[in-house]
């Protein structure tokens, strides 16, 4: 009986050594841990929202809309007119555009304003003239002016004066004579003179 005593004496003291030293590093572990400290932090300002930036202007923006378009008083071509006054002095021309027709379409235009037949049918142009709108237009450095054949033209001041003198002319209470004007870039390059009856 004797080894079976000391067969169980030396298992109980083999399981308290590994009781106790597991025990002992179970504790030593928890000493040896430091103690937690609370973390403390320090409150940051919220980001600031970035500052709006002014709206560009867009193209139909009501601002640039207020800004006034320079637009040309007539598109780049070829206009009947009156010339209704000629400045010299500041290279403009104040003009009232008109319908030209020629031919049979001068006949029917002229009946169709209101002359008796056999009037209009001896006429071979017939200026309408509609609207009153007047226009101003400038006068190129480059112009050229051609006259119908009349007093002897030598310069281009005589040339004013004779398309000054034309422009008031009449004849039958209508202007005597019509001029056709090529315009580009919003000025007169080129003026000519046309008879608003038959010639003798």
């Amino acid at each position: 009986m004797r080894p079976a005593r000391t067969i169980i004496a030396v298992t109980l003291a083999a399981a308290a050594v590994v009781t106790g030293s597991y025990l002992g590093v179970s504790t030593a572990h928890r000493s040896a841990a430091a103690p937690t400290t609370p973390v403390t932090t320090h409150p940051v300002d919220p980001p600031k929202p970035p500052t709006p930036k002014p709206p560009t202007p867009k193209p139909h923006d009501p601002i640039i809309d207020r800004i006034p378009t320079p637009r040309p008083v007539l598109a780049d071509g070829r206009y009947n007119s009156y010339i209704r006054t000629v400045d010299s002095r500041r290279h403009r021309l104040t003009v009232d555009l008109v319908q030209v027709f020629q031919g049979q379409a001068a006949i029917d235009a002229a009946i169709a304003d209101g002359m008796p037949h056999d009037q209009a049918q001896v006429l071979y142009v017939w200026v309408r003239n509609q609207n009153p709108r007047l226009r101003t237009l400038a006068m190129a450095s480059d112009l050229q002016i051609d006259l119908l054949p009349g007093d002897c033209i030598e310069s281009r001041n005589h040339q004013l004066a004779k398309l000054v003198k034309d422009s008031r002319a009449m004849s039958n209470s209508r202007p005597a004579f019509y001029f056709t004007l090529t315009v580009a870039g919003g000025a007169v390059h080129h003026i000519q003179e046309d008879k608003t009856f038959n010639a003798c």
